[in-house]
């Protein structure tokens, strides 16, 4: 199976899922929706990935690995959406002994990625290092698992930000070795030119990255080569260049909402003299109902209608504790103090009745 061609393996496993429903294999029912839920993450569309994820959990199985590609891809998601607390909740929900399989370990991608964004997004740089560290290990299961280039390609960018260039070097030479072994694959050939030109600040090699991660139809990927090509074009002095790709590395991230993300490319780039301009991304007001993300946005309404935590947490596919931390942040944000009120709220609110 093409796992780097996401376009392609959707409508595969659309159709491996027809067939598992139709024959009521439920172990292979609850394998392609978990694939499922991943590939329309790569594909950049987070809510149907999110959507999948929780078909997976809600079938009767006791798979290890399940609820490893559960908490780690909601947390994933929120993390890029820059709901930190909702993130943290969905990776404090992982189970004490969740890595115990062989097969769960495969799937720890997702978590490690997780919990890197976090401690990035604290300000800890060198911890979020710390916590992609697994993927350096040779013979790590499957690619840890299937993503380990792409884990590598992170630490290499975090490593030469906290001047780190032996975890560097190590780092392009391991997913150097991972493209040789799965060359037939268009995503580790990926990784490794991202890691190749982060370490070399080399815009001629990140600019094929980009290329190459258009052609891919991979959002995300896009916005981080991107992102990682203004940065190279600024240290080169080209500062309209890094401007411009800039622009689009946060075009690419306004698309899918990961909001953490445009931060972190404003921030890195204005350390080096490059600002957008006019466009940028309007700032959410703090209160009332502007200030609410879409996700909130969401909730508050299913609150309105007198729906419970659990009733909604089974309508949006969302644990139980994202729903009370969106729910504390919109009494939070419309500045009121029971849920009959955020109803009071909505009656009277401006605009149509849904988000």
């Amino acid at each position: 199976m093409r796992f780097d061609e996401p376009g392609t393996v959707v409508a595969a496993l659309r159709e491996a899922r027809e067939l598992a429903a139709a024959t009521r294999s439920t172990g292979r029912l609850v394998v392609t929706e978990a694939r499922l839920g991943e590939f329309h993450y790569r594909l950049g569309d987070w809510d149907e990935a999110l959507a999948g994820v929780a078909r997976a959990c809600a079938l009767p199985v006791s798979d290890g690995w399940l609820p490893v590609v559960v908490h780690g891809l909601r947390a994933l998601v929120l993390g890029h959406r820059d709901e930190r607390e909702a993130a943290g909740a969905e990776l404090e929900a992982l189970p004490a002994a969740a890595f115990a399989s062989p097969a769960a370990r495969r799937y720890a991608s997702h978590v490690l990625l997780a919990r890197a964004l976090s401690a990035e997004r604290d300000g800890r740089p060198a911890d979020a290092l710390e916590a992609l560290a697994p993927a350096l290990e040779e013979g790590v299961e499957e690619a840890v698992a299937y993503d380990r280039p792409w884990v590598l390609s992170e630490i290499v960018r975090l490593a030469l930000e906290c001047g780190e260039a032996a975890t560097a070097r190590t780092a392009v030479e391991c997913c150097g070795r991972a493209a040789r072994t799965l060359a037939e694959y268009p995503g580790p050939a990926l990784a490794l030119l991202r890691c190749q030109g982060l370490f070399a600040q080399d815009p001629e090699l990140l600019a094929q990255a980009v290329a190459r991660a258009e052609r891919g139809g991979w959002p995300l990927v896009l916005g981080h080569t991107l992102e990682d090509l203004a940065v190279a074009r600024a240290w080169h002095g080209d500062l309209s260049g890094a401007r411009s790709a800039l622009t689009r590395a946060a075009a690419a991230y306004e698309g899918l909402g990961a909001r953490w993300d445009i931060a972190r490319a404003d921030a890195r780039l204005r350390s080096l003299g490059v600002r957008r301009g006019s466009r940028s991304a309007r700032r959410r007001p703090a209160n009332g109902w502007e200030a609410l993300t879409p996700a909130e946005l969401k909730v508050a309404l299913l609150v309105a209608q007198g729906r419970s935590n659990p009733e909604i947490a089974s309508a949006l596919f969302l644990s139980p504790r994202t729903v009370q931390t969106h729910v504390s942040h919109i009494l939070a944000k419309l500045q009121v103090r029971s849920r009959a009120a955020v109803a009071a709220q909505a009656a009277t609110r401006p605009g149509p009745p849904g988000p």
